[in-house]
């Protein structure tokens, strides 16, 4: 059986490549600010690995929070452009009942103009997605609201114009928050005034008087609802925000943690990176005199 052997040159070459992984090893350390190279520098490499699990969870927890924080401001956003729609309606209709310069074909015109406006408003798009359509938002919320037919005086509010379900967008905050989007385009308040606008769309002289009396209430009533839907929204936005910060806080201090577990100290960094560089420019050294011993034998063997 034989032994394997190596001899100095080849030996010294091994020994000049290990040099050359712990200088390259160190230098990397030195440049990272003191993190490990490997696990094998840590003394507890579960926990290590743990704290960078649940950093990573917690970084696609606030990925999450910046999109539904974006998403959530673009829906109160719209509810106020509704409630705005909802309080110059009442005063139109108030402006008509009370002065006999008013024409009623100019709140007609108006009030068919807002329900395309409506349209878009409620179909509006985030991220691709109808957010105003409950949880199907792959599905417009509304059909054209400009297209509905005309309604009486006395008819109920009609729903029929809502495509979307009746399920909220949820989504989880952290892992024990889950926070809604509390608004649909089937909301109380909404309903409301698209049906007052509705309602303004066509005034016929037979019944104006009663038509534009249940508008005004109905307007009045839209803005009332749509503010309490509203507050919701709000409610739930700040939720998110204090969650973002009790997240960023976490993240620091599992940062922390993790520097701790897996980073030495410079002098421990410094101390290895010397011995390194010493090790490796020592069998440098030895390598080239070697080759250099090598190169006169053979010149020598010549003449």
């Amino acid at each position: 059986m034989t032994t394997p052997y190596l001899s100095p040159i080849k030996y010294t070459q091994l020994t000049a490549l290990r040099n050359e992984r712990d200088y390259q090893n160190s230098s990397a350390e030195m440049t990272s600010g003191g993190i490990s190279s490997g696990y094998g520098n840590i003394q507890n490499v579960g926990q290590f690995i743990n704290q960078e699990l649940i950093l990573h969870g917690i970084q696609n927890y606030q990925e999450s929070a910046t999109l539904n924080k974006e998403r959530m401001s673009f829906v109160s956003n719209q509810m106020a452009t509704l409630r705005d729609i909802a309080v110059e309606l009442q005063t139109r209709v108030s402006l008509l009942r009370s002065s006999p310069l008013a024409k009623p074909q100019e709140l007609m015109t108006w009030s068919h103009d807002k329900l395309e406006q409506l349209t878009s408003l409620l179909n509006g798009r985030f991220d691709g997605k109808y957010l105003l359509s409950g949880t199907a938002t792959n599905i417009p919320a509304v059909v054209d609201l400009g297209a509905l037919p005309a309604v009486g005086a006395s008819d109920p509010i009609d729903m029929t114009y809502y495509q979307g379900n009746n399920q909220n967008i949820a989504f989880r905050a952290d892992d024990h928050t889950i926070v809604e989007t509390p608004v649909r385009a089937d909301d109380t308040g909404i309903s409301e005034l698209i049906f007052a606008l509705r309602l303004c769309a066509n005034i016929p002289s037979a019944d104006m008087d009663t038509r534009l009396a249940r508008a005004n209430d109905m307007a009045l009533q839209a803005h009332e609802d749509m503010v309490i839907t509203n507050s919701k929204l709000d409610s739930n936005l700040n939720i998110l925000l204090n969650i973002q910060d009790e997240l960023l806080e976490l993240s620091q201090s599992i940062t922390e943690n993790i520097k701790e577990i897996g980073y030495r100290t410079q002098t421990a960094v410094l101390q290895d990176y010397m011995q390194s560089k010493s090790q490796l420019e020592l069998t440098r050294f030895v390598t080239t005199s070697q080759l250099n011993s090598i190169k006169d034998l053979i010149n020598q063997m010549k003449s």
